[in-house]
């Protein structure tokens, strides 16, 4: 009896690092076929992301190489960009700001195709952000981490002018006031259910 009860706590104890692993294997097998090249559900690799020990949450690992490929980008120096937008997504493949550099890049570097290539990805990441038009709590659009609001914001030329976070119907939300290249204004709701739980995750992880 004592053997068994020493066994059941071991397989509980143990349970938290087996359905890590599982999550580390699913987003590897679903980066790996998007790296081939194979059909890709964008939703799907970004939330397995997210669920992976890969996840940088806030952005930490890749700030300061973000800091440089922007300095690169505004001087016009594409090749360094280029090459800094790659190191983000060897950390992050579904990194809308890196893949929308590698795409300016490439296209000014004359690789038309790559450049195609990475439209293409950068396209089917914010379409998979797009879960609704945005405009209500039941058509929010869903994101995994704060900076996706703005990398979709920046993506379809918009400008935040006010945040709030709300609760509605047992669901949190960012409500982005955001206002276009014409001034004009509109409020916008992202999802941010996944993005509060790895928080409150990292939280607990660091006591």
């Amino acid at each position: 009896m004592l053997r068994y009860i020493a066994f059941l706590l071991l397989i509980l104890t143990a349970f938290p690092a087996l359905a890590a692993n599982d999550a580390d294997a699913r987003y590897h097998d679903l980066l790996a076929k998007a790296k081939a090249g194979e059909p890709v559900d964008w939703q799907a690799l970004r939330f397995a992301y997210a669920d992976s020990s890969d996840f940088d949450l806030f952005g930490t690992e890749s700030a300061s190489v973000r800091k440089t490929m922007y300095e690169a980008l505004k001087t016009e120096d594409f090749a360094a960009a280029l090459a800094q937008a790659n190191l983000i997504l060897d950390q992050n493949y579904v990194d809308v700001d890196a893949r929308f550099v590698s795409h300016m890049a490439n296209s000014k570097l004359g690789n038309a195709e790559e450049a195609k290539k990475q439209y293409a990805i950068m396209i089917g990441i914010l379409r998979s952000i797009h879960t609704g038009d945005g405009r209500t709590p039941e058509t929010a659009l869903t994101v995994i981490a704060v900076s996706e609001e703005y990398s979709y914001l920046r993506a379809i030329g918009l400008h935040r002018t006010h945040q709030a976070l709300i609760s509605v119907g047992g669901h949190s939300y960012d409500v982005l006031d955001v206002a276009d290249r014409s001034g004009q204004d509109q409020k916008l709701y992202f999802l941010i259910d996944r993005v509060l739980a790895a928080e409150a995750a990292s939280i607990a992880a660091k006591r």
